[in-house]
């Protein structure tokens, strides 16, 4: 499918181009302030999202899991544990021949010291909550010494009121640390909005300065680059891929470096609570890295597959919605219905086919990161009743572990994304790559006063090179004069126009204007003082003030006048909002007629040296072209006109006439010498006139089969 028509809708690059991602950075680089900013509320918020758990650990072993136990030891021993700097909080005296040892102490002793602990002493390995032994209700556990022992798993049998008044310490110490977590959220809650809100308006403004770069070097683009691409595949690249890179700067950027701050930090605190169980916990890590790597394989076959038919699926509606009329007129709905459907079928199966991928992929994660925590609780479980590991720690450890699997259960969404933006950033920078055809020159500091003298010398071209369309073609308009250009379609007069606009250049030889070669003069300079009214008159969907000034400081009598002389004022004074009414698209409100006239005021507003008219006269009315010929003539007075046309009416009174077929110049004169001579123009003449035609406004391309030169077949019409 390579050479379909939709090629470039294919995703056929990597999911991740380091080249690409370089070249975008040239836009990201002047955000560098905002975006160190988001780094810094970044960094500050997975250190608050880091925080929390370990909060939770410290609460449940300071507050809530104060369990002790029972430790024999020589009196010497005792004592020497008892006068410790902890002694305090880990070490209570039991009574002469036994100590109770707090079961936190014992699990952050490092391997040695614990072991020497061990050595010395005997310890039960039963844990107990301790009471003062007054408190003792007699329905569970013992008093010794001091103390009312109740076994950890027998806590619930003593009465909340002795719970709430022994605790009270406790109680007070969870409160303390529930309002610095409610704090460290509020705070995780500013600094991930500054992250987000930074990065995304450094993200918009990047992709503004990207969309700007990209729509000015479009419309610096020669017209061979649009004769080859449609205008909607390159609106899409201005807008739709534009959002792609937008919505990987937005979700996938946003949060990329902050779930790889959480990954290595969680890591990192695991290990610190427990490297065995840390490696225990990990254990499924390389089930995730196969299964993500099969994933990323069948998502991007699904994934093109989706993209390849949304863009058939896309281009079938466009050209049927284009084409409605004909479709309706031949009755071809049914068929056209049938083709649309089994598009939209193939199309519904992919996005099933993708969601399948999707719905296995998602479980499977769900379900290694829950075989992750299990085997967390099952060692770490098991940790805790040996007492080498808090029940705390345990907590933090699994709030830990499934932090650490959600970015790579998120990894779906962003796998797609990237995908889809570095396909976007390739498109757009391949027209980023494309350079123009007619190489600019810099305006000079004193432009050259422009007089309108064209001069075509030996001018040959080829839109391809085995095709020729102008084959030496020279000619001279002087300053002042009219030419026009009769010819069969495809002769190659509508060329010759592109080329006095310079939107081509000539194979070989020259054209000037005043004497510069046109590759000599800026094109702003050039087309500062051309104007152009074409066949097809284009209206932009703005008033019809603005369509006349189109960018030009012109005041509204200014505009007022140039439309009264080409007497559009009458129809322009009767829309609702006059000169301020706004047009539908092209115009669409407006006839054939009123479009045009509009384009005369356009090119009369603009006052140029050189008045190229293509056709500008064929899809007006006979009427109303008697109402515009004034105008025209007014509109040429002065200036140097150029004039492609097919009715008598324009083209008897130009200064010359050149008559063309096959890129040649066959006849040049005025009106009255080239029907002296008998020639092409003679038997085009003769061809109205035997019709019936009214010389002043009939239409040489009425006779279909008019005899040229050797018995030629003449289509006098637009288009080469």
């Amino acid at each position: 499918m390579r050479g379909s028509p939709f090629a470039s809708d294919y995703i056929e690059g990597k999911a991740y181009d380091g080249r690409l991602v370089r070249r975008l950075l040239t836009y990201v680089r002047p955000q560098a302030k905002l975006i160190l900013i988001a780094m810094l509320f970044m960094i500050i918020s997975a250190g608050f999202s880091l925080l929390i758990p370990y909060l939770s650990k410290l609460g449940i072993d300071r507050y809530l899991a104060t369990l002790y136990h029972v430790y024999e030891a020589r009196a010497d021993i005792s004592d020497s544990l008892l006068t410790s700097p902890t002694s305090t909080t880990a070490f209570l005296r039991l009574d002469d021949s036994s100590i109770l040892v707090r079961k936190t102490a014992i699990e952050t002793m490092n391997s040695a010291i614990r072991s020497r602990f061990l050595h010395l002493g005997e310890l039960q390995p039963e844990t107990y909550y301790l009471f003062p032994a007054q408190q003792n209700t007699g329905e569970t556990g013992f008093v010794r010494g001091d103390y009312w022992l109740v076994p950890e798993a027998e806590l619930g049998r003593v009465p909340p009121r002795i719970i709430v008044e022994i605790r009270g310490a406790n109680l007070a110490g969870m409160t303390r640390l529930a309002l610095l977590a409610g704090l460290i959220i509020l705070l995780g809650f500013g600094t991930g909005y500054g992250h987000v809100l930074a990065l995304q308006i450094a993200g918009q403004r990047s992709m503004y300065q990207l969309r700007m770069a990209l729509f000015g070097h479009i419309q610096g683009l020669s017209l061979t680059f649009f004769d080859k691409n449609p205008v909607g595949r390159l609106v899409t690249r201005v807008t739709n891929d534009i959002e792609a890179l937008n919505e990987m700067f937005a979700a996938v950027l946003v949060n990329l470096v902050k779930d790889v701050l959480l990954l290595l930090g969680t890591a990192a605190i695991l290990f610190a609570l427990n490297p065995r169980l840390a490696l225990i916990s990990m254990a499924v890590l390389p089930l995730v890295a196969v299964v993500s790597f099969v994933f990323r394989r069948l998502a991007r076959g699904a994934y093109r597959e989706v993209r390849r038919l949304l863009a058939l699926l896309n281009a079938t509606l466009s050209e049927d919605l284009s084409g409605i009329k004909v479709i309706q007129m031949f009755r071809r709905e049914p068929s056209r219905r049938e083709h649309y459907e089994s598009i939209n079928v193939d199309y519904f199966k992919a996005h099933i086919h993708q969601l399948i991928i999707f719905g296995v992929f998602r479980p499977i994660i769900e379900l290694l990161a829950s075989t992750g925590v299990a085997l967390v609780l099952v060692y770490g479980g098991i940790a805790v009743l040996r007492g080498s590991l808090t029940l705390g720690a345990l907590v933090a450890f699994i709030s830990y572990v499934r932090q650490m699997f959600r970015p790579v259960k998120d990894m779906s969404e962003k796998y797609n994304i990237m995908q889809s933006a570095m396909a976007s950033a390739e498109r757009i920078f391949g027209i980023m790559d494309q350079e123009p055809d007619i190489a600019e020159i810099p305006a000079p500091i004193a432009p050259p006063l422009i007089k309108g003298r064209v001069v075509f010398e030996n001018v040959c071209f080829s839109y391809a090179p085995e095709t020729k369309v102008l084959r030496d073609v020279s000619f001279i308009v002087e300053s002042g004069k009219s030419i026009a250009l009769v010819g069969p379609t495809g002769a190659g007069k509508t060329s010759i126009i592109s080329l006095l606009c310079r939107f081509y250049d000539p194979t070989s030889g020259h054209i000037t204007l005043d004497g510069v070669d046109l590759k000599n003069l800026p094109m702003s300079l050039l087309r500062e003082h051309v104007a152009v009214v074409l066949q097809d008159a284009f209206i932009f969907g703005r008033s019809v003030e603005e369509n006349i000034r189109l960018g030009k400081p012109l005041g509204r009598e200014d505009v007022r006048r140039a439309a009264d002389i080409v007497q559009a004022l009458g129809f322009i004074d009767k829309l609702p909002g006059a000169f301020d009414e706004v047009m539908a698209e092209r115009g669409a409100t407006l006839s054939t007629g009123q479009r045009q006239l509009i384009c005369f005021a356009r090119a009369l507003a603009h006052d140029p040296e050189v008045l190229i008219l293509d056709e500008a006269t064929s899809s007006v009315d006979p009427t109303t072209e008697r109402l515009i010929q004034h105008a025209i003539e007014t509109l040429m007075q002065g200036r140097t006109s150029i004039i492609v046309a097919h009715r008598l009416s324009t083209i008897r009174k130009a200064d010359e006439i050149l008559v063309i077929d096959d890129g040649r110049i066959m006849e040049r004169g005025n009106h009255q010498e080239l029907l002296t001579r008998r020639g092409i123009y003679y038997n085009l003449y003769l061809l109205q006139y035997a019709r019936g035609g009214d010389l002043e406004s009939d239409n040489l391309e009425s006779g279909e089969r008019g005899l040229g030169g050797k018995g030629k077949c003449w289509i006098v019409g637009l288009g080469d």
